[in-house]
């Protein structure tokens, strides 16, 4: 007996297809890797502009306030540190085109608002609360600040106030605006 410890022969077919699987297996494994990638990478962005909305409302907030910290020191409610003399009509000559503590003349040529000196020059605009006794807000990189320009329309008078607030960083800042009938 000649028997044979060979194995018997491969079909050629089969011997064509060893190895394709691997190759199939490998390309699945990368096309999943690279939608993992993918799916981190959206929720990444996801998270950040989420986080930088927040921070966007915050000083939205903040200058908000602020407009009605420069309302209240309009009126003259204020609680301490008020002023001197309170903003009124027959007081137009506290208002300077140097924006002292927040109180401005208009500027024919730039708005006062657009003058990044009001804004970064101590003295100029009125830090929120310094004449209302307005307590600080907390989380913010920087307390908001108001401007107050006087303005004659006709026979009546109008403040035009400007807020800018931050947010919890500084790279974040909202200007708001209102009006304000001045009362006689």
């Amino acid at each position: 007996m000649n028997a044979s410890c060979h194995p018997p022969p491969v079909p050629r077919r089969l011997q064509r297809q060893r190895g394709i699987s691997l190759f199939i297996v490998m390309m699945f494994l990368v096309i999943l890797s690279i939608l993992g990638i993918t799916a981190m990478q959206s929720s990444n962005l996801s998270a950040r502009v989420a986080g930088n909305e927040a921070d966007r409302t915050l000083a939205f907030q903040a200058a908000e306030a602020a407009l009605r910290d420069a309302e209240k020191d309009i009126k003259g409610l204020c609680t301490s540190g008020c002023r001197s003399t309170p903003i009124s009509p027959e007081t137009a000559d506290q208002f300077d085109t140097t924006c002292a503590l927040g109180l401005c003349l208009p500027n024919a040529t730039t708005p006062v608002w657009e003058q990044k000196d009001n804004w970064t020059v101590a003295g100029r605009a009125a830090d929120y609360g310094a004449f209302t006794g307005s307590a600080a807000l907390p989380v913010v990189a920087r307390q908001p600040k108001y401007l107050i320009e006087y303005f004659k329309l006709g026979e009546s008078f109008v403040y035009r106030v400007s807020a800018t607030g931050y947010g919890a960083t500084l790279s974040t800042q909202v200007l708001l605006q209102t009006s304000v009938k001045a009362l006689k």
